[in-house]
């Protein structure tokens, strides 16, 4: 048993009658300390909490895409997709470190995401493979994954654990998204956990007609929003802002390339 398990054992036996504030960055310990050590009740209990969170942008995403990703949550277990020293973090209101100067995204920003795609049987693109547990989400809402991680080391450990999951749905590769040979492959769905100054064209021309990208745009991190593309069926492209956001910085060729932005409407 860890350091960090040991602890919450303790403070949740001497605190046991202590009940739990509510599911926010502001009292995130606290609420580890009052949640009992299930990691199955702390998922119902942040998804529950997320459903109230994201009621705002529930006119931003078709009719059901915010429940659609919170039942595909709600079947992931997130605590799978880290290092078991700090698994016990899994369910905080916080991104969470997993080595390599990355993290695995805030719950709440892997349900946005999760729901702009809304891929709803579709075939998903999924860059920025991280921890893998994006790939994982998606996988219940997608009839396949595709997902591509620039640093080898995530990818490998990312593949093992998603294999390891059951997601068989999912294949990760190591490379570069925007110089990825996709042939003739293109995705209903794209997902980029990524920020950018533009939308990277490669990734544009991959996505069919009638699909969604969602991705981090702006001409910094602390500038940057979510915005959601969709590629019309004559191929025109519509995009709308969905919500500030930060993310760690797009790297590889596809930062470098992308279009210009035109003004979300």
């Amino acid at each position: 048993m860890g350091y960090l398990h040991q602890t919450l054992a303790t403070l949740r036996r001497d605190l046991r009658d202590y009940a739990a504030p509510p599911w926010t960055e502001d009292a995130a310990d606290a609420w580890l300390v009052a949640m009992p050590d299930d990691f199955f009740v702390q998922r119902q209990a942040m998804i529950e909490a997320l459903r109230i969170r994201l009621l705002p942008l529930r006119d931003r995403f078709a009719a059901g895409a915010i429940e659609r990703a919170l039942d595909a949550m709600a079947t992931v277990p997130r605590e799978d997709f880290l290092c078991p020293v700090v698994d016990d973090l899994a369910y905080l209101p916080g991104p969470v470190d997993i080595g390599q100067n990355q993290i695995m995204s805030h719950p709440e920003l892997v349900a946005v995401l999760a729901a702009a795609a809304d891929p709803r049987g579709g075939c998903v693109l999924d860059v920025g493979t991280g921890s893998g547990y994006q790939a994982a989400v998606l996988s219940r809402m997608g009839s396949s994954v595709t997902s591509i991680e620039i640093i080898v080391p995530l990818a490998r450990l990312a593949a093992w654990r998603l294999q390891r999951g059951g997601f068989v749905n999912v294949s990760v590769a190591a490379g570069d998204a925007a110089m990825h040979n996709f042939g003739c492959e293109t995705f209903d769905a794209i997902v980029v956990a990524a920020g950018a100054a533009a939308v990277p064209a490669e990734l544009l021309r991959a996505l069919r007609p009638g699909g969604r990208l969602i991705m981090p745009v702006g001409p910094t991190g602390d500038q940057e929003h979510l915005v959601l593309v969709h590629k019309r069926r004559d191929g025109t492209l519509s995009r709308s802002r969905v919500r500030p956001a930060r993310f760690v910085p797009l790297t590889g060729a596809g930062a470098r390339t992308g279009i210009t932005d035109a003004p979300p409407r």
